[in-house]
């Protein structure tokens, strides 16, 4: 079996070695995360594609600081989020709602049918995630940004409000109102 690919094994590569091929492979892992954090912030796709990319040049341009780099996840999201706010500075962002990036949305939800069982089964669980994933996309911007953060990227709280400069109430408040919301769109039921 392949070893497993962590940001933190492409960004020990980069830093040590340098290698083309872990950026590229970084890139490929994490791109799509990062560009919708921007599109959040930003509100428009291009200049968001723009930022995200720049970030993956700046890593490039100072590989070798990676190695000191204690949370490779957390630190390209706060490099995302730092380059979307210096391009905010001095600019009015044109407002688009993340409904605008459903075409690639099942890599940026958490939830997906994994495991392999009967049809009937599958078919039950298809349609649960069917359910989760229409009531994700029915939280409002900024409570489906923190939700996705914290439960896809699996960021503590505190990293959560850091990231998005909120404070830790913030995010508490909005994880409640998600997880309420989520919850009551799904019906339970027990099979006999």
């Amino acid at each position: 079996m392949p070893p497993v690919v962590t940001i933190a094994t492409l960004f020990e590569e980069l830093a040590s070695v340098g290698n083309e091929e872990a950026l590229e492979a970084l890139h490929n892992l994490c791109y799509y995360r990062l560009y919708k954090l921007a599109c959040s912030l930003l509100g428009n796709k291009e200049t968001a594609e723009e930022v995200t990319n720049d970030v993956f040049i700046k890593i490039w341009q100072r590989r070798e600081l990676l190695r000191d780099v204690r949370n490779p996840e957390y630190y390209l999201l706060k490099c995302v989020r730092n380059a979307a706010l210096m391009q905010l500075r001095g600019q009015k962002p044109e407002v688009q709602h993340l409904e605008a990036f459903e075409d690639r949305e099942d890599e940026f939800y958490p939830f997906s049918v994994e495991w392999k069982s009967t049809p009937e089964q599958i078919l039950i669980s298809s349609e649960m995630v069917l359910h989760i994933n229409k009531a994700i996309d029915r939280l409002s911007p900024k409570c489906k940004i923190i939700f996705l953060l914290i439960k896809e990227s699996n960021l503590k709280y505190q990293e959560a409000a850091d990231l998005l400069d909120l404070s830790i109430k913030t995010i508490e408040a909005q994880m409640s109102i998600a997880l309420k919301r989520i919850s009551s769109s799904i019906e339970f039921t027990l099979v006999k």
